[in-house]
């Protein structure tokens, strides 16, 4: 995915403009369009299944390898896959060689509707006792009701340990999901099916790529994979995982990522309420991580919390992981963005979901980088003429709520002309108090941002210089009147003015 810019520079033009409108030839002011960088994410990883079919009576399976599946993205020819697999019964069945794809974050191309519900396309199967799901048989529990596997891993009381998507599921494929975790986090190749379970290929995959997608703790699990199938029944008796990095790597990486995730965490104060700590987590990642789609772990969270690069799939696997540390419940949703494959999230806050986009928040301007919030709590009919959704094995919830939009919370909501250029004035004072250098107010309606934006940047009104003087008699820190640096977004009705300080 590629850093795009939302609006061409129009200095020219705008300069041109205000000539012929008799501004001031000794101090004519200057207008410049300054846009926050956005992002989308380019590609989003696919995977590659590589079958093998067995027969119970001959010692050698033939492996067959399918076609690899393919996805338009903007720059990249091959998007990855999240599933592979067909684990073979001996060591010489494994392929040696298999396509380089990029990491898959989606199983499904087919667009839906962010409010549409989908069914799970298989039907639960019931377990035996001689095959329980591995969840219950191979835990290991300490006091006060701690679990801790094999790689160190602790889980608090608090933490989430299976993700909303997980519950979604239907029995067979919540007993695949487990055993592939329970055998991931303990490093093992071999995963074990019950025949009785009558576990199909497609329904292998699926619930493999749900895996890579959530799991954001197993960022080492490769995107390739192999399963071993019976020739006459079709279902699956095992399958292999397939480990980006060796074990000692693997240990040395999670270590790094819980003592830098650690940092984080250690700022969550027992005051805080669950939508400061999700503002907290979603601000400490957008300010400090820097958006870059050359970074060897740019998609996961070691990405984030090491090497601090990532594109979206990092960001928002990230997001979920420290949400998922304190018990916030949170979705990583699949889809596009204005036409590219995109990542972000969903999140709950006292019992409501809303979207929210941490890649979105990333955001530099002339003036330096700053933390954007067009994207912090929205619901789905914001996004819906944007963003189309990936349809998944489970269903979204839905984001009606606007109580943890941040513009809403924190009154910046302007119903008018009269409403936005007041705020707009009030909040220049508040910011020149601080560090800040942007004001960020929003629209409550389309009608109203195209009026706002019409009387604050065009040539004939030039209202945002009156106000920036109106301003400035009131401002601790003065400011250029001369130069109007802003931005707008007509997705989010958001509308930023840029303060350049001359002390």
């Amino acid at each position: 995915m590629k850093i795009r810019k939302g609006y061409a520079l129009i200095f020219a033009a705008i300069l041109s403009a205000l000539l012929m409108c008799g501004c001031n030839e000794e101090k004519e002011p200057e207008w410049e369009e300054t846009l926050p960088l956005t992002v989308s994410e380019s590609s989003v990883p696919t995977v590659v299944c590589e079958t093998e079919e067995t027969v119970t009576t001959t010692p050698e399976p033939t492996i067959v390898t399918t076609e690899k599946t393919k996805r338009t993205a903007a720059t990249e020819t091959t998007p990855e896959l999240a599933t592979t697999t067909t684990p073979a019964p001996t060591e010489s069945t494994i392929p040696t060689d298999i396509s380089n794809v990029p990491i898959s974050e989606f199983t499904s191309t087919t667009a839906v509707d962010p409010t549409t519900e989908m069914k799970p396309s298989t039907t639960p199967s019931e377990t035996t006792p001689e095959n329980p799901p591995l969840s219950e048989i191979e835990s290991t529990t300490t006091a006060a009701g701690t679990e801790v596997d094999t790689i160190g891993k602790t889980y608090s009381a608090d933490e989430i340990q299976r993700p909303y998507s997980y519950n979604q599921l239907n029995e067979k494929q919540q007993y695949i999901y487990d055993a592939v975790v329970s055998a991931a986090e303990r490093l093992k190749t071999d995963v074990s099916l019950s025949t009785v379970m009558e576990i199909t290929a497609e329904e292998y995959c699926e619930v493999y790529q749900q895996i890579y997608n959530d799991e954001h703790a197993l960022f080492y699990i490769d995107t390739k994979m192999q399963y071993a199938m019976n020739t006459n029944t079709k279902k699956l008796a095992s399958a292999i995982i397939f480990y980006k990095y060796s074990d000692e790597k693997i240990i040395e990486m999670q270590k790094a990522i819980e003592e830098e995730a650690k940092k984080i965490l250690d700022g969550v104060t027992p005051d805080m309420t669950e939508y400061d700590i999700v503002k907290y987590f979603h601000d400490y990642i957008a300010s400090t991580v820097v958006y870059d789609d050359t970074a060897e772990n740019c998609r996961d969270i070691y990405g984030v919390f090491v090497d601090k690069k990532a594109i979206c799939g990092g960001y928002s696997k990230a997001f979920s992981y420290l949400c998922d540390k304190v018990g916030i419940e949170t979705v990583t949703v699949t889809g596009d963005a204005d036409g590219e494959a995109h990542m972000w999230n969903m999140v709950k806050i006292d019992g409501q979901w809303y979207n929210i986009d941490v890649t979105y928040a990333v955001t530099e301007s002339e003036a330096g980088s700053y933390v954007r919030y067009d994207y912090f709590c929205v619901t789905d009919e914001m996004l819906k003429d944007t963003r189309t959704i990936y349809e998944q094995i489970y269903t979204y919830p839905e984001a009606t709520a606007e109580d943890c939009n941040y513009y809403v919370k924190n009154g910046l909501i302007a119903d008018s002309w009269d409403d936005a250029r007041a705020m707009l004035i009030n909040r220049i004072a508040e910011i020149s108090k601080t560090d800040s250098f942007v004001v960020q107010i929003k629209c409550s309606s389309r009608e109203v941002y195209d009026d706002v934006v019409f009387k604050l940047f065009d040539a004939s009104e030039k209202q945002a210089i009156k106000i920036l003087e109106e301003a400035l008699p009131n401002a601790e820190k003065k400011y250029n009147c001369n130069a109007v640096n802003y931005s707008q977004d007509k997705t989010s009705c958001v509308v930023k003015l840029f303060l350049e300080y001359t002390e």
